[in-house]
């Protein structure tokens, strides 16, 4: 049986800033746990601890407190066991020898993580072929666009052959397209075994692509799950939208007393206004559409009725937290 690849136990982070008596916990006892194959997403706003997670996963950041175990390896007393078994990917325009060959860049990178002479030329014409890179590795990174260069530093990640390969925003800045395949590797990565922590700040991406969620706030594991659990833990279960012309702000207080209903989200697009009803439990769709008769005297073509996604139970839970 496989063994877990990531294992974070009680982890905490304290920062003190200088001429400042008092510490800032920006990890508070954070447990995660990944297994082969699977993605694990750390949501969280700005400033919730996510990139701090990151850093002492990958041996960056020691951590105050707490246990780190990678591949087996324990992470904070045995940090470079460790970093050779994790490929870590920060992104950005720098990190490369911009008028050396792609291919030089990560012969480079190979030496620099250790990778046996022998095994640096196969280590590198896979991890070129795996981001799609192999038609342009004799040429220069400076001819490389921005997606490009994200592949880029995808494959320097995978020059080790990691058991557990950290994302910290791997889509940020990204094209459309860039973005979507940068996604599709990470598919096809963990296809093969490949354990990934991912963070990013489009709930849409994690959505697609993690196995489980941990949603992170003020250095703390609110709650750890699928799309399911998180939508539960919001109390969100179901949305209802719907359009129309002109809402009056006597309609919208008749539509928010529905018995069930969370708070009420309209956004004004041209001449229409589209509304987005939050149920927190059953459904009561039939009396919307009876107090929608009622005020308008039909109900709107586009009036629609589906689970939650994400992004509404995600903002449902911040929004809980920041009004504490």
């Amino acid at each position: 049986m496989n063994k877990t690849v990531l294992i974070a136990n009680d982890l905490r982070r304290e920062f003190r800033s200088k001429g400042e008596k008092k510490s800032i916990n920006a990890v508070d006892g954070v447990n995660l746990r990944i297994d082969p194959g699977e993605t694990l997403c750390l949501l969280g706003p700005n400033g919730a601890g996510k990139t701090t997670s990151i850093k002492m996963i990958s041996t960056l950041l020691m951590p105050t407190g707490g246990e780190i175990t990678i591949d087996g390896i324990n992470a904070v007393k045995s940090p470079q066991e460790a970093r050779s078994r994790l490929g870590l990917v920060l992104g950005g325009e720098r990190g490369f020898y911009l008028r050396a060959t792609a291919r030089d860049n990560l012969l480079f990178f190979a030496d620099i993580l250790d990778v046996p002479r022998r095994e640096r030329a196969r280590r590198v014409d896979y991890a070129l072929d795996a981001v799609a890179l192999t038609h342009v590795s004799r040429s220069p990174v400076e001819e490389f666009s921005r997606g490009m260069r994200q592949r880029l530093h995808i494959a320097r990640a995978l020059l080790n052959e990691p058991k557990l390969l950290l994302l910290d925003e791997p889509t940020v800045g990204l094209d459309p397209e860039a973005a979507r395949d940068v996604r599709q590797l990470v598919r096809e990565l963990t296809s093969t075994g490949t354990a990934v922590l991912l963070t990013t700040h489009y709930l849409f991406e994690a959505e697609q692509l993690a196995d489980s969620i941990a949603l992170i706030m003020n250095g703390k594991i609110e709650i750890t799950g699928d799309v399911a659990a998180i939508a539960k833990h919001s109390g969100i279960t179901t949305i209802t939208t719907l359009s129309l012309s002109e809402l009056l702000d006597r309609e919208l207080k008749v539509l928010q007393a529905i018995n069930g209903l969370g708070q009420i989200r309209s956004e004004t697009r041209g001449n229409r206004t589209y509304l987005y009803l939050p149920w927190e439990g059953f459904p009561y769709v039939e009396r919307v559409s009876t107090v929608l008769e009622e005020l308008r005297g039909s109900v709107p073509e586009d009036f629609h009725t589906r689970p939650a996604t994400l992004e509404e139970s995600y903002l449902t839970l911040v929004d809980e937290v920041v009004n504490i």
